[in-house]
């Protein structure tokens, strides 16, 4: 047991110690998944940043260059997008910073939006950009002055006209270049577009009108779109969306820092955690090496234990089974106490207890020390002397002996002088102590004999096995059913008309059989289903009885009358219908003892409220106990069948079957002739003026009211 008891402790502590690496190891997994998934986030937004800061230089560019490529631009717009997007499909991230993702998903709509400006800012951008190459061929197309000619053919009020024309196409394109290249409304303010407008009103010169045609148009196209662009581009690059970026980061930031922070008190916790289980290990250590002798000592305390008894010493049950089959010839001598339980009922547990060591110190004396011969204390009151036959044959002279000598010894407990003799079962066959037990049992059934070997032709062990057959049938019936009400006609003596029936159990066989219930009901009450008995054949009675104006008689034990269970299923089936209830007699057993007489009155006062009937059935069975007459105010009296049958050959009987009528009538109280089975006992009974008769002269059991 020591070793069981220390393989326990270790595996405990193999237990603990693979607990603990199984904590490590999760616990190192766990924060390098979740370094892993965080810088995966953080570069993450890293590249959101980058990426939105790369739309915006794009945006610029394209603003102020005329030649720039588009691609770039929507190449930075994509990567945007995909970084957004992948780290809003990190489950991680998701679960672990639900208030952060949501602020992701806002900034992804803010994002989307810009998207859409930037969309709309290209269109916007392509227009200016072509009305800006338009004035540039514009300005390398300006009419140009020859002043000599000018001079000569125009007086000097048109030429002042002329140059001061090339004055203005020049500061109205140097303007537009500065407005496309600063992105600044205010250098469009200063445009005279209203010169143009009356210039080409009063210019005959059909180039020039032509010229200032085309400058108007594209004046115009730079006035409506240039504002749009400027508004659009501010949008674009205003910095919200990097606020909200960078406050989400900040957030993500306080809440990554806030479960590092976890983790590090976590690992300081496992740390000591694990010091402590260290500690813990080593203590139980010790405290095992300093058990190990304490163990070793309980470990023979309770092996011993095991094998002997506590109270005489001697060996045990246990201790006789292992013994019993290292033996080739065995024998066992089975010494029982006689009337040990008046002893202990008498003197008390303590007096019957310190019997019982005398008797182990007396047998122990007795055994012959050459014989090799263990004794044991096989039951309460039983011991056994178990040793190899061939050592010594004389086994009924050594139980001789032992009975002699108790018979010649008095035993002094406690100023307590007894007598104390034996009984003596022998058995050299297995099983052992069952054979010897037998054998005893079958010596307390005479007076005269002490000793006796066990015989294969004992009947008991016969009666055991019918018992056990027996047990098995009345389990099986009763699970499956198979217990049935048969009803007896009960006639009038003198008109053979039928005035009830009385109710019999029983037993109906898997293949059809029928038998009666009588052979069953001692094993019933051993097995306590004597009241399962009970509740099926009343309950069966009432279904087949309920509907029919029929009377009848249901036997009912002391034990039925006494289980508050029984007396539940009389009241619920027969008692609450009243019409039903006067139809019912109660059979009470005469041969049982009936000694709570309180508790039995009470029973038969409430039946008898309701109108039920008692009758005291086999009346005359052992003895006829006129009390249970006077005391339980019976309505019939059936006498017993063993009286019956002897009536028209045995005068006593007629004499006591005429004792009892005469009783009767004078009581009031109406009787009944049981085992009325041929016309000679109905004859007699008739003659007696028995007042009903009940009989196979009449009929048998059947299944169904006739």
């Amino acid at each position: 047991m020591t070793k069981n008891v220390l393989k326990i402790n270790y595996f405990w502590l193999f237990l603990l110690g693979a607990v603990i690496i199984f904590l490590i190891y999760k616990f190192n997994n766990y924060t390098q998944y979740y370094y892993e998934k965080n810088n995966e986030i953080q570069q993450a937004f890293n590249k959101i940043k980058n990426n939105e800061l790369s739309v915006n230089y794009n945006i610029l560019i394209n603003s102020v260059y005329m030649y720039k490529n588009n691609d770039f631009l929507i190449d930075s717009v994509n990567d945007l997008e995909k970084n957004i997007d992948s780290l809003l499909k990190d489950d991680y991230f998701k679960q672990n910073y639900k208030k952060e993702y949501n602020q992701v998903l806002e900034y992804k709509n803010t994002i989307d939006n810009k998207i859409r400006l930037i969309y709309q800012f290209q269109t916007i951008n392509s227009a200016i950009k072509n009305t800006t190459l338009n004035f540039i061929a514009l300005l390398s197309k300006l009419p140009k002055i020859n002043s000599k000619k000018l001079k000569k053919e125009i007086s000097r009020k048109k030429f002042i006209r002329s140059n001061l024309y090339a004055q203005k196409v020049t500061a109205l394109i140097s303007q537009i270049f500065l407005a496309k290249s600063s992105i600044d409304l205010d250098f469009m303010q200063n445009i005279d577009i209203e010169f143009f407008k009356n210039y080409n009103k009063n210019i005959k010169n059909p180039d020039v009108k032509k010229y200032t045609a085309a400058l108007l148009i594209n004046l115009k196209v730079y006035k409506n779109y240039f504002p749009l662009l400027v508004t659009t581009l501010r949008k674009i690059t205003d910095k919200k969306t990097l606020i909200l970026l960078n406050k989400t980061y900040k957030s993500y930031f306080i809440s990554m820092n806030g479960n590092l922070k976890i983790i590090k008190w976590a690992s300081y916790a496992l740390i000591l955690f694990v010091i402590s289980v260290e500690t813990l290990i080593f203590y139980l250590l010790y405290k095992l090496q300093k058990e190990y002798k304490k163990l070793e000592y309980l470990n023979r305390e309770l092996k011993r234990s095991y094998i002997v008894d506590k109270l005489t010493g001697l060996y045990n049950r246990n201790k006789f089974d292992e013994d019993v089959k290292l033996l080739k010839k065995p024998v066992l001598i089975l010494v029982n106490i006689d009337g040990f339980k008046h002893i202990n009922d008498y003197y008390g547990n303590k007096t019957g207890n310190k019997v019982l060591i005398e008797v182990s110190k007396i047998l122990t004396s007795l055994i012959p020390d050459n014989i090799n011969a263990n004794l044991y204390r096989l039951g309460a009151d039983d011991f056994g002397i178990l040793y190899e036959m061939d050592n010594y044959p004389k086994v009924e002279a050594l139980a001789e002996e032992i009975i002699k000598q108790f018979e010649k010894i008095q035993l002094q407990i406690d100023n307590i002088k007894l007598n104390v003799s034996v009984t003596v079962g022998i058995s050299d066959k297995e099983p052992m102590l069952e054979n010897a037990d037998i054998a005893l049992k079958e010596i307390k059934k005479s007076f005269r004999k002490k000793i006796m070997l066990y015989q294969e032709n004992m009947k008991i062990r016969k009666k055991i096995e019918q018992n056990i057959k027996k047990s098995k049938i009345l389990y099986e019936a009763i699970k499956e059913g198979r217990i049935e009400p048969y009803f007896q006609p009960i006639v009038d003596t003198f008109t053979k008309e039928i005035v009830k029936y009385e109710v019999l159990a029983r037993v109906v066989h898997p293949n059809g059989e029928v038998e009666s219930i009588f052979p069953y009901l001692k094993i019933a009450k051993e097995n306590k289903l004597y009241s399962e008995i009970t509740k099926m054949i009343m309950q069966k009675t009432y279904s087949k009885a309920i509907n029919k104006e029929i009377s009848f008689s249901l036997n009912v034990s002391v034990e039925d009358m006494l289980d508050i269970n029984i007396v539940n299923e009389i009241q619920r089936l027969f008692l609450k219908n009243e019409k039903l209830a006067k139809r019912v007699t109660f059979e009470i057993l005469e041969s049982e003892a009936i000694t709570d007489y309180d508790a039995i009155s009470e029973f038969v006062e409430k039946i008898k409220k309701y109108g039920s009937c008692i009758a005291i059935d086999d009346f005359g069975s052992g003895y006829a106990n006129f009390e249970h007459l006077i005391n339980l105010k019976v309505d019939f009296i059936k006498l017993d069948a063993s009286i019956v049958k002897k009536l028209p050959a045995n005068p006593d009987a007629e004499k006591i079957v005429d004792l009892i009528n005469e009783f009767a009538k004078y009581a009031k109280i109406k009787t009944i002739a049981e085992f009325v089975a041929d016309e000679d006992i109905y004859k007699a009974v008739k003659k007696l003026g028995v007042d009903y008769c009940q009989g196979y002269y009449f009929s048998e059991p059947k299944a169904l009211f006739t």
